[in-house]
């Protein structure tokens, strides 16, 4: 499917709003204009991402934000759109619904279901930025409002629950990173340029990693909480906001909470049922041990947990990691998936020799993806051990490093089925080792 074709068309549309919040706004817009509040109708607006995307459309295109780059506050945009032209637009609106053929009551909740993931990390990030002192929230928070919309209006337009992750399927069907879906459907609604500043690429900044972070903290709560991968995410929040890995998760408890007290759609209560899965008392004292370990064993623990992602989630039917041995300057295979007990990679040093190819691809943080003609490349220019005994399928590789320190190399690979790796399986393996850097070493 192209994408700019399928941003052009959903822009074309004007697209409904939670029905609950249809209800309040009329209400709010059929009194007398002096009772009209438009704080109250701010705050409506900040509670359903698709009444906040229809008000946003309005001034996506006026050239002093394109030009400034800029995000208006909700409030302050209200105001300069004047009561009637806000009392006209929003009489206009329409309830989004479930209806059997046209959204499938299923797909309806899942819709809820994404745009409560946003309202989480919308007041997740609000939170972690207030720990830090930083009061300019906004921003951040409309942002991570409308992350997962394009994802919603996929759904309804299919009328189709994802056959995998709503994100990575996204991303399969239209051949572009999330990201750039993003970009495209900012351009195309339009949005206000300034949303292209927070989500898409950029120089990093402690604001744009936060929203990230607390983006995929909302998105990825039923995957199992007490997985260290996820872990890692909240814990890095902690140490970018300088407070404790607890207080940074009871953020996340928090949001989920407040998004499950105030659902505008029964879809708003669905993280709070993955908050249910939470660790019980006990095992919160367990966490708070294991959180306590050494740095050496927190980043043990990350890596298997992320070897056991790598082949139950991603499916990799091998998995090797490397450690890096200071003492005789090698990689030592520690932690594998899918080594028969008498391959010779079992026991094979990986010497890192100036000009070897390990020797060059560890001299710095960098990944790696060999489809089967850069296998064949590589072959003819090392001389390596290595390739020998590892076959001749395509593979993917990654440095872990801990600041300049290197920690060891991933490597991943299909041997029995030689199916390739797709851009997407390859990009969730990088960020997973990525995450793995930003903990303590």
């Amino acid at each position: 499917m192209d994408l700019n074709n399928w941003t052009k068309t959903i822009a074309e549309q004007r697209w409904p709003i939670l029905p609950e919040t249809l209800v309040e706004v009329r209400d709010a817009c059929a009194r007398h204009s002096d009772l009209i509040n438009f704080t109250y109708l701010a705050n409506l607006c900040l509670s359903d991402p698709f009444l906040l995307l229809d008000l946003f459309r309005v001034v996506g295109n006026s050239r002093a934000l394109q030009r400034n780059e800029s995000i208006p506050a909700v409030e302050p945009t209200l105001l300069l759109m004047g009561l009637e032209a806000v009392v006209t637009r929003f009489n206009r609106l329409e309830a989004l619904e479930a209806a059997p053929g046209k959204l499938d009551a299923e797909v309806y909740e899942a819709v809820g279901d994404w745009m409560g993931r946003s309202r989480v990390a919308a007041l997740l990030v609000k939170e972690w930025l207030s720990i830090m002192g930083d009061l300019k929230v906004e921003d951040c928070f409309v942002s991570a409002l409308l992350y997962n919309l394009p994802g919603c209006i996929y759904m309804i337009q299919r009328n189709s629950l994802p056959d995998k992750p709503l994100l990575q399927e996204m991303s399969e069907v239209f051949d572009a990173d999330y990201a750039k879906i993003l970009a495209a459907f900012i351009k195309a609604m339009p949005l206000p340029a300034g949303f292209n500043q927070l989500l898409g690429p950029g120089a990093p900044s402690k604001r744009r990693q936060l929203l990230k972070l607390a983006i995929a903290t909302a998105n990825s709560l039923e995957h199992g909480v007490t997985r260290s991968t996820w872990l890692v995410g909240v814990d890095t929040a902690a140490k970018l906001i300088n407070c404790t890995p607890e207080l940074a998760y009871q953020s996340v408890v928090h949001a989920v909470l407040n998004v499950a007290r105030h659902p505008h759609v029964a879809g708003y209560t669905f993280p709070a049922r993955a908050l249910l899965l939470l660790p019980t008392e006990s095992k919160k004292m367990e966490m708070k041990k294991a959180a306590a370990l050494s740095s050496g064993d927190q980043l043990e623990n990350a890596i298997r947990e992320s070897i056991r992602f790598l082949a139950n989630d991603l499916k990799f039917e091998r998995v090797l990691y490397y450690h890096y041995e200071h003492d005789g300057h090698l990689l030592k295979l520690r932690y594998q998936v899918g080594v028969p007990s008498e391959s010779p990679l079992r026991k094979l040093p990986l010497e890192l020799e100036p000009g070897s190819f390990f020797g060059v691809f560890t001299s710095k943080p960098q990944s790696f993806h060999a489809p089967a003609a850069v296998r064949q490349q590589l072959t003819r220019r090392y001389d390596d051990e290595f390739f020998r005994h590892v076959g001749d399928q395509e593979f993917a590789l990654m440095t872990l490093f801990g600041g300049q320190k290197l920690s060891g190399v991933f490597y991943v690979d299909n041997a029995v089925s030689g199916r390739s790796i797709d851009d997407t399986t390859y990009h969730r393996f990088k960020d997973l080792v990525t995450r793995l850097t930003m903990m303590p070493q």
